[in-house]
């Protein structure tokens, strides 16, 4: 929750700072890459802290069953054909 407050102060505080058509380099450049980063960082907490347990499946990628084999039909064809 630190780092929530953390990111937000710092958006809102270097947003006040952002004037692009200022001649100080400080409130043309420094402030709007503050305010990215800082918005970036809230943008990956709010990632990390409700898109953790997103998973579905199981983490089964190719279809495949339980036994282990990758999504049915014969076993590789050739030979006697025994699995």
């Amino acid at each position: 929750m630190k780092s929530f407050i953390f990111n937000l102060a710092g958006l809102l505080g270097s947003w006040q700072f952002i004037e692009l058509s200022s001649n100080d380099s400080l409130n043309s450049v420094f402030a709007p890459i503050i305010f990215t980063g800082f918005l970036i960082s809230s943008i990956l907490w709010v990632i990390v802290k409700f898109g953790v347990n997103q998973r579905t499946n199981g983490g089964v990628y190719f279809g495949g069953d339980s036994g282990g084999h990758g999504g049915g039909g014969d076993c590789g064809g050739g030979g006697d054909g025994g699995c």
